[in-house]
């Protein structure tokens, strides 16, 4: 739709609750920008300003029903291709309507309720459209969110009433055969690498790499933006263990930073800036516009392995969960990788780039025995592969469209080895898996702002909460004060001085702080005070950030 006609739908809009998270001025707030200054703020972008919506809007009662775009939203509903493709739909449906609003394929002869998603995003096509959203909205004071591709588990790429910055649509893979970073001395030696712009989704970074017969450390789901809040948060891979997360594999990045500067950010332009990039969050240090990343060989085979252990009591359970979770460091140093989930038994998948069968029959023989346990069936195979096979069948985009929040906590071997008393009580009371099994390089870790917890851990532990489309806002309420009980109950397994994946952390985890970073947070913090003194990238539990959503 055109944004003059957009614009004139502003005075039947008001079925969006106009509510404030932050102290920046959001839609309804009498500083909002009136409607001529949009329309000039559009000219300078291109018309590239559009009306987001929830994904939902289209089939509701409203200015906004169309019965075609309502058809294929139906069509699609939990397509995570399509959703990453709309401005405001999110791969977690919690962050579209927000703690209280309702925008659902179900009951749409209600109106719907713009919840979390920004009132109006640009669809940046280019860096200049960064740099004039960036000029404007601190101009104004606005509200700013970020988003790509949707996935967040934080909130971080929505808020209610804000102006949003879409970069999806920036598209754009350069491989280099020698790539030295800009200011680095003369006679630096160049190492393969690829740059890659935010709007590229790891499934076409991968399938891109393997024409070139290599490979980029990134992740396992399809459609998570490979130059983005991924890397910033650190990013687990498949390749951890031989070439450390996606953060360590960063040579360079260029950011259009707070004061709407396109920057060019590595050890040697501004070596602060770059660490903290590595591993310091998304959202809050800019607007990425590239990222690139080391290369490497693409392995000459996968070994995959399936393990499915049932049990049919408490007690049965107690056995396999402790015997499958003392393992788990030993698996992990093996070289392997997976996911896992740990209710009713031990159910997990692993992979290890250029292993054999003989390791895994070695590595995961211990489990064996359990086959012999009266109410225990257990299945452990291994197949051959290749990066092809993994890239057409174990590639996923887990709980699309749902309200899944998870809680979570790094574990290390002391935990997993003399803590799994604890951690099975844990599991029988609330659930739980693993959402990557996996020791990683540390061999950066100090360059990076990632916690040094990662330096002892060998998986990430979660447990979740959900609730249905139809659930009451004291439902909501709470199940999100369980995670926040869920996030404390690990802290006494863990320890204080625990830490979690930033990427798949608890919105509401309670000592954010030192779980997300440790001690690494109030270096983060000076160095957040100077590149963004004004604190326009705010968003939930960032760094230096005054937004700290609530349960």
């Amino acid at each position: 739709m055109h944004i003059l006609k957009q614009l004139a739908l502003l005075s039947l809009a008001t079925i969006f609750a106009p509510t404030a998270v932050s102290s920046r001025c959001t839609f309804g707030d009498e500083c909002w920008p009136e409607d001529i200054s949009w329309q000039a703020f559009n000219a300078t972008v291109g018309g590239h300003l559009i009306r987001s919506l929830p994904s939902a809007a289209v089939c509701h009662q409203g200015p906004f029903h169309n019965i075609q775009a309502c058809n294929s939203t139906e069509q699609n509903w939990d397509n995570s291709f399509w959703r990453t493709n709309q401005s405001g739909a999110y791969t977690a449906l919690l962050w579209e309507t927000g703690e209280y609003g309702q925008c659902y394929l179900d009951d749409i002869d209600k109106p719907c309720d713009q919840g979390r998603v920004p009132y109006y995003s640009v669809n940046a096509h280019n860096v200049q459209d960064i740099q004039a959203s960036v000029k404007f909205a601190r101009e104004r004071d606005l509200y700013l969110v970020i988003k790509n591709t949707g996935h967040d588990h934080l909130g971080r790429s929505s808020g209610k009433g804000s102006f949003a910055i879409w970069t999806h649509n920036l598209k754009g893979i350069d491989w280099h055969e020698s790539f030295v970073p800009e200011g680095a001395g003369v006679g630096t030696s160049g190492i393969p690498a690829v740059t890659i712009q935010p709007g590229e989704q790891w499934l076409d970074v991968y399938r891109a790499a393997a024409e070139k017969s290599v490979i980029v450390v990134g992740g396992s789901a399809r459609t998570v933006g490979a130059a983005g809040g991924y890397v910033l948060g650190g990013g687990h891979s498949p390749f951890a263990h031989y070439h450390g997360l996606a953060a360590d594999n960063v040579l360079e990045m260029t950011i259009v930073s707070a004061d709407g500067t396109h920057r060019t950010i590595n050890n040697h332009t501004d070596s602060d800036y770059f660490w903290a990039l590595r591993g310091g969050g998304g959202s809050s240090w800019g607007v990425v516009t590239s990222v690139t990343y080391k290369t490497h060989p693409i392995p000459q085979s996968f070994i995959f392995g399936l393990v499915q252990i049932n049990s049919t009591s408490n007690d049965t359970f107690k056995r396999v969960a402790k015997e499958s979770l003392q393992l788990i460091p030993k698996i992990t140093q093996a070289g392997f990788t997976g996911y896992a989930d740990i209710e009713g038994g031990f159910s997990a998948l692993f992979v290890q780039p250029n292993g054999t069968v003989e390791n895994f029959n070695r590595t995961f023989a211990p489990l064996e025995s359990l086959a012999d346990v009266p109410g225990v069936s257990a299945l452990i195979t291994s197949f051959p592969g290749s990066w092809n096979m993994y890239l057409d069948d174990f590639l996923h985009d887990p709980n699309i469209a749902t309200n899944i929040q998870d809680a979570s906590r790094l574990l290390t071997a002391d935990v997993l080895e003399n803590k799994t008393d604890e951690l099975v009580e844990f599991i029988l009371e609330n659930g739980g898996g693993f959402n990557w099994i996996g020791h990683a390089n540390n061999d950066e870790r100090d360059n990076t702002a990632v916690h040094e917890i990662w330096k002892k851990s060998h998986g990430v532990f979660s447990a979740s909460v959900d609730w249905a489309d139809s659930a009451s806002a004291a439902e909501k309420h709470q199940k999100r004060e369980l995670l926040v009980h869920l996030s404390n109950r690990l802290t006494d397994i863990v320890g204080e001085d625990g830490g979690t994946y930033v990427n798949e952390a608890n919105p509401y985890e309670p000592n954010w702080q030192q779980v997300f970073w440790g001690d690494k947070y109030q270096r983060l913090l000076s160095i957040k005070r100077r590149v963004d003194p004004t604190n326009l990238f705010v968003c939930n539990r960032c760094v230096g950030t005054n937004i700290v959503l609530q349960p």
